[in-house]
């Protein structure tokens, strides 16, 4: 054999050199198991972490230039429909007033009769003497009650009921005409019974017409 050392006998010696030289490790395999799932939940949080910072600057980025998420988006605001107005109810139309016949009717002091459509009222008591020829007119209708009828006083007529017409001639003269009882002085009237007198005024309105008949001299 050469000087040499045979390969078996090299093989032998360098694993002896490595036993030899061998160091052992700082931390046992337990350990180093430990140690590796500690860095895999460090390695999990940092990545969870990182994430949730890229949330947080997308949002910031959104508000910073006055983008809205989608799903967050405001409607357009739309114009209030206001209710239309309803139809305004219609009434049927007033019926209309109706229109007094026109009066037709005679003074006749020769006869002592005052007719009104026909009706005949006796005259009872007066003699009216500023009739001048012509149509006469109701100038007014009173009620002594409230009103005063200028010639005609109250403390020279007996009034049965207040209600007194009173008539113009063409000169503008007056005389009244109701239930009256007057004394001879106390102006030109005209008496008549008392249901005459209530139906007489009711009757005429101020505006009427009637003709008179003068006594005969």
């Amino acid at each position: 054999m050469s000087d040499d050392l045979s390969t078996d006998e090299l093989s032998t010696r360098l694993r002896e050199l490595a036993t030899a030289n061998e160091t052992p490790p700082p931390v046992a395999a337990s350990g180093i198991r430990r140690l590796g799932a500690r860095r895999g939940r460090r390695r999990r949080t940092a990545l969870g972490a990182g994430a949730a910072t890229l949330a947080l600057a997308a949002f910031a980025l959104a508000m910073n230039t006055g983008g809205t998420p989608a799903h967050r988006q405001t409607p357009p605001a739309t114009t209030p429909r206001l209710p239309s107005p309803s139809a305004s109810p219609s009434y049927p139309a007033p019926p209309p007033t109706p229109t007094p016949s026109p009066v037709t009717g005679t003074v006749n002091l020769g006869k002592q009769t005052l007719t009104i459509d026909g009706r005949v009222m006796p005259i009872t008591s007066g003699f009216p003497t500023l009739v001048s020829a012509g149509p006469l007119t109701v100038s007014a209708k009173i009620d002594l009650t409230r009103d005063s009828a200028g010639q005609l006083a109250k403390d020279s007529c007996k009034v049965a009921e207040p209600y007194v017409v009173e008539l113009h001639d063409t000169d503008r003269n007056s005389f009244y005409v109701g239930s009256l009882a007057c004394a001879a002085r106390s102006g030109s009237w005209i008496g008549l019974d008392t249901k005459d007198a209530v139906w007489l005024y009711n009757r005429l309105t101020p505006g009427d017409t009637l003709s008179a008949v003068a006594p005969r001299a």
